[in-house]
């Protein structure tokens, strides 16, 4: 061949995938801080593959020698086996080993096909718990170039691929090693979530990798677990760092196991790659050239395979040789690991009576009974008199059955009546006082009318009460006459606790003729209890500043007489209400000079038939433009017709011709009215052109 077989386009998801689903007995990819118990066995076995939508490894073409376009076979599989072995050799460590083997099927026109060894890997892990929930560990492993050179199409890991883009299907071809650390946090019977973060380095390669996941197992104790991780594995110390992070395994991983008898688990998982979620193509992909074959093949390959699947068998073998108690029943087999020192067990470790009773624990309710006590068939101390306190401890042998008894077997009567615990309704009774059968005092409220007889049971002590032991109450209030501040109130009224008529707001009119029971403090009230309005303006005589301001006279928040152009005219008595700022007027508010008042510019508006305006209309339209220029004053313009239509378009009319003289549009509104104008403040004259000019106050 002149020259290497090509670039591969497009590849849908070959690239690196971290294969080994079991590194311990929890997690898929993401091992636990955990370690196993000594003595313990972990035996797993898993097969991934990598897939896409059309359930391949790969698919896209390259260009071969001859200028052809060959086609990348659309039924090439890809897959991976491993063989995972761990064991404690004491508590809090695991060695462990790991064979993967791989397999890529026939790329056309590629020697790509072919099962293949993978790096074998040995390492170990410690684990350090801190407490019951939190666990920490540190782990390590060797990486053996063990793995086929010739043959495989599909990199297995990142560092595969050398700083130079060589790469082999199967092997590093590097001694490698890798060093991580782990924290699990337990949360019950809810969940588990371990994390880890490592650092991986091929001797012979520049580059180091660093290895990380993070995973939650959820109902971890129930028969079926659903597990979540994500994980990768990225080059560090590089010059294009987000760029090898996105061309570098990253995946989520959702999975479930399933616990099954004999301590074997079965674990179903799926891997999501980061590129499959990001839309990546082969272009975006990691340049690789794959050296098992003849020749070497040049393509790009994406971080991580859109999907892949994976299914892991596994199962733990209890190998201890301990016997802790020293029973002869070794620990893995022993089912009470705890057994006194000398105690007579059974083939599962476990003592055939072990309180010496003559009850076997079996059936032995009472399994840690003194010895030489006397015990009845289930085991149990003796209780002849049935009281809940057994013979050796009752001090009181023979209680009468169902009698409250204490601690030594002895008749309860805790307030001293006579009458037992059990039987005394009334077990707080005072000391001394008679009480009947059921221990209740017999004139509970001490009233002198005892409690057969007492109607008001619960009268307080020192009332005057009638012969039936109710309190006596003359004015019917519901207050005692021994309480009764007010013995002589009527039958309706409402009274306080000490029998007086209520006034809720203090105001000194009973809530029963108080029209306005919520008053405020201090206000000033009439004889129905609300508050006094002398000149009727809606403003209280306590808050009126004007308190005899005329009836129906238009008034400020404080009650005093609206002076709106200011020309110290109220507005009421305002003959000429539109004014203009500081203009001369007479004394009934009216300028000395008709054209500082709009009302007055406003009765020479005039129009000839719909919205045309007389000549002389003009004239008046322009004093009011003059003086808009003049003074920073706002109007409202209004104005009748027999046809509301017919009235809004002469406003706006007016409201146009002003705008076109430049007067701005916020200083003026419009509104039209039918038949006339709304009634208003005094003004000269009737407006009988129907026009009205009304200032108005800019907001700020």
């Amino acid at each position: 061949m002149k020259k290497s077989l090509i670039t591969l386009a497009s590849l849908a998801v070959a690239s690196f995938a971290q294969v080994g689903i079991g590194r311990s007995t929890a997690g898929i990819h993401v091992p636990t801080a955990e370690t196993m118990d000594r003595g313990t066995l972990f035996i797993s076995g898993s097969y991934e593959m990598v897939t896409d939508s059309k359930s391949m490894s790969m698919e896209g073409y390259y260009i071969d020698e001859e200028g052809n376009q060959v086609d990348i076979n659309e039924n090439a599989s890809s897959n991976d086996e491993t063989l995972f072995l761990s064991f404690a050799v004491v508590d809090n460590l695991e060695l462990n080993f790991r064979l993967p083997v791989h397999y890529d099927s026939q790329i056309k026109g590629a020697n790509s096909r072919s099962l293949g060894l993978g790096d074998i890997q040995v390492g170990a892990k410690g684990s350090f718990p801190l407490n019951e929930m939190w666990i920490f560990g540190a782990s390590t492993e060797i990486f053996i170039p063990s793995g086929f050179k010739g043959t495989g199409f599909r990199p297995r890991h990142r560092w595969y691929v050398n700083s130079n883009d060589d790469a082999y299907a199967y092997t590093a071809d590097d001694w490698g090693i890798s060093a991580y650390v782990h924290a699990t946090a337990k949360l019950g019977s809810i969940s588990n979530a371990s994390a880890y973060v490592g650092v991986l380095k091929s001797l012979n390669t520049p580059v180091n990798f660093a290895l990380w996941g993070l995973g939650v197992t959820f109902l971890p104790e129930k028969i079926l677990n659903v597990i979540l991780e994500v994980s990768g594995e990225t080059p560090i110390h590089s010059s294009n760092l987000a760029y090898n992070i996105f061309s570098s395994p990253f995946r989520f991983t959702p999975g479930l196991r399933m616990h099954l008898p004999s301590r074997v688990d079965i674990t179903i998982s799926g891997d999501v790659g980061i590129n499959y979620l990001r839309g990546k193509t082969s272009e975006d992909g990691l340049p690789v050239t794959l050296r098992t074959g003849k020749e070497p093949v040049k393509y790009n390959a994406l971080g991580s395979p859109n999907l892949g699947i994976g299914v892991t068998l596994s199962k733990r073998l209890n190998l201890s040789w301990i016997d802790s108690d020293g029973d002869g029943i070794k620990d893995r087999d022993d089912m009470c690991p705890r057994t006194n020192h000398g105690m007579t067990v059974n083939e599962r470790g476990c003592p055939v009576d072990e309180d010496g009773d003559g009850v076997l624990n079996i059936v032995d309710l009472c399994p840690g009974t003194l010895r030489g006590l006397k015990v009845d068939y289930n085991g149990c101390p003796i209780d002849a008199d049935k009281d809940g306190v057994f013979d050796y401890q009752d001090k009181c042998l023979g209680t009468p059955f169902g009698f409250a008894v204490d601690s030594k077997g002895c008749t309860l009567d805790s307030d001293n009546d006579g009458v037992d615990d059990n039987n005394d309704k009334c077990p707080k009774s005072k000391p001394g006082e008679p009480v009947d059968e059921t221990g209740c005092p017999m004139d509970e409220d001490h009233d002198g009318v005892t409690n057969d007889k007492d109607k008001c049971p619960g009268t307080p002590n020192g009332v005057t009460i009638d012969k039936k032991g109710c309190p006596l109450d003359y004015d019917q209030d519901g207050v005692p006459d021994d309480l009764d501040k007010c013995p002589n109130t009527t039958a309706d009224e409402i009274v306080n606790e000490i029998g007086c008529p209520k006034d809720s707001d203090q105001d000194g009119v009973p809530d029963s003729r108080d029209n306005c029971p919520e008053t405020v403090a201090g206000a000033k009230v009439d004889e129905t209890g609300c508050r006094v309005d002398q000149d009727g303006d809606g403003i209280f005589d306590d808050d009126d500043k004007c308190p005899n301001t005329p009836q129906g006279a238009p008034i400020d928040s404080l009650g005093c007489p609206l002076d709106s152009d200011g020309d110290g005219v109220a507005d009421w008595y305002d003959q000429c209400p539109g004014s203009f700022k500081n203009a001369v007027t007479d004394g009934k508010g009216c300028p000395m000079n008709d054209r500082l008042n709009f009302n007055s510019i406003a009765k020479r508006i005039k129009f000839k038939k719909d919205t045309t305006f007389t000549n002389s209309s003009y004239t008046a339209m322009n004093d009011i433009v003059a003086n808009m220029r003049q003074y920073p004053i706002a109007i409202e313009i209004q104005c009748a017709a027999p046809k509301k239509s017919l009235a809004d378009d002469r406003a706006k009319a007016i409201y146009n011709f002003l705008e076109h003289k430049g007067i701005s549009e916020d200083r003026m509104k419009y509104e039209g009215f039918e038949k006339s104008l709304p009634k208003g403040i005094s003004t000269r004259g009737d407006e009988a052109n129907g026009v009205r000019l009304t200032p108005f106050t800019l907001q700020e």
